[in-house]
């Protein structure tokens, strides 16, 4: 793997001199003689697209020797159509007035969208900000993938986190609508509804509350149609009654391992914290997999980001053995990769996260690009617009130069990426 991603390190220093600025626009685009990736058949396909005011407007098979008149049009034999990335878990605004400010998040952004990412889902920051930014990415005012973010609940004890201060800055703690401190007296119909009213996608079940709590949370968000995404153990409720209250997705594959321990600690600092009954072969862990499988529930892995924990190399082995484990089982998995994005020279968090799904977990290269397009969108709800390269949806499209379903490390040799119809070239 190291090999690998320092191939795609030494790719990455010779290509990412590109801006996103320099991009083509039209109302009318023809993309011709490429292979077109079909999730039908799980296999690319020659054929054509017409984009027509940022959607894909229609689809022929076959191939095309005429360009169409009065349109930019894109010869693309030999290249690899995906559908745009989505990296399911990012952090992009948890401190806007400091490491996360404007100008820094936007050349973030500009990253992100050159490698490939056309969407995001953010898992806790600063609401003001995001809806800023999302606002700015949905117009294509700036490069960036489009964005989708949370709103933040955990129970009152989660708030001495230093990471809650910055991210809530001018708002008592626990008191903003997109980082709320829930205790038995809170009004959830309130709360959701004020958390929704932030521009909001779905609420984050965070940390420090128990199973009741996490069910009262679902019920109440899902009746105003909104997404529910949580820690697959949200300290003390373990991964069997976060995902039977009903979540849409359960975030780190890590923390799954709670499921077999006898004492689940009541604070989420120590969710890290030595585990002594966990034995990957405990049949409490195929039961579980077999109740996200049934549920519907998605997982989102992150299993990369706890491959350079040097004080405890268990934590990223255990993710690594509950998602090859939920592989098998057929759940649900989606890409994410809560990775700083502090060197805009490495390789992009989600070529990283696909690369150890495929080298460590043994995913095939076809489950990983639909895990990273058309799961992912349904984690945000959006599944009827983006994930697929279908008609009527959006243009978000990554075109490469090499198959990635001969090696999933194709993923980051691109040569354009599309975002909303708009033109990205990479050289």
């Amino acid at each position: 793997m190291k090999n690998s991603l320092l191939i795609l390190s030494l790719l990455m220093a010779f290509t990412f001199s590109l801006k996103a600025q320099d991009s083509i626009d039209s109302t009318q685009i023809y993309l011709r003689n490429a292979y077109i990736l079909d999730f039908q058949t799980d296999a690319f396909r020659i054929g054509n697209i017409l984009i027509e005011n940022e959607m894909i407007s229609k689809i022929n098979y076959g191939k095309s020797s005429i360009d169409k008149e009065g349109m930019l049009n894109y010869n693309l034999e030999n290249r690899y159509l995906i559908p745009g990335l989505i990296d399911g878990h990012v952090h992009l605004g948890t401190d806007p007035s400091g490491e996360d400010n404007l100008e820094v998040t936007k050349d973030r952004l500009n990253y992100l969208l050159l490698n490939g990412v056309t969407t995001v889902r953010d898992m806790a920051g600063d609401a003001r900000y995001l809806s800023y930014l999302s606002r700015l990415a949905l117009l294509d005012e700036i490069p960036a993938p489009d964005i989708y973010f949370s709103a933040l609940f955990a129970g009152e004890s989660f708030f001495k986190d230093q990471r809650i201060a910055a991210a809530s800055k001018g708002i008592e703690t626990g008191q903003a609508p997109f980082m709320r401190a829930i205790n038995s007296s809170s009004d959830l119909n309130l709360v959701i509804a004020e958390a929704k009213g932030t521009g909001a996608t779905g609420i984050k079940i965070y940390a420090d509350l128990d199973a009741s709590e996490v069910r009262k949370i679902v019920a109440a968000a899902h009746k105003q149609n909104m997404k529910v995404w949580a820690h697959a153990t949200v300290f003390p409720a373990k991964p069997s009654e976060v995902c039977a209250a009903g979540v849409d997705v359960v975030s780190h594959a890590t923390l799954l391992a709670w499921e077999g321990e006898n004492n689940v600690p009541t604070d989420a600092t120590l969710r890290y914290s030595k585990q002594v009954d966990y034995d990957i072969d405990n049949p409490v862990f195929a039961e579980l997999m077999e109740t996200l499988r049934r549920n519907n529930t998605i997982l989102d892995a992150t299993v990369n980001v706890y491959g350079n924990n040097s004080k405890d190399t268990t934590v990223f082995q255990k993710g690594i053995a509950l998602t090859k484990l939920a592989y098998k089982k057929k759940v649900r998995i989606g890409v994410g990769t809560d990775m700083y994005l502090n060197d805009l020279t490495a390789v992009a968090p989600i070529f990283q996260e696909m690369n150890t799904l495929q080298r460590e977990v043994g995913m095939k290269p076809i489950d990983i690009i639909r895990a990273a397009t058309m799961v992912n969108a349904e984690e945000i709800g959006k599944e009827n617009q983006i994930g697929s390269i279908e008609e009527g949806k959006n243009a978000n499209i990554v075109v490469l130069r090499l198959n990635p379903l001969t090696d999933i490390d194709n993923c980051s040799n691109i040569e354009y990426v599309i975002k909303n119809g708009k033109v990205y070239k990479r050289e």
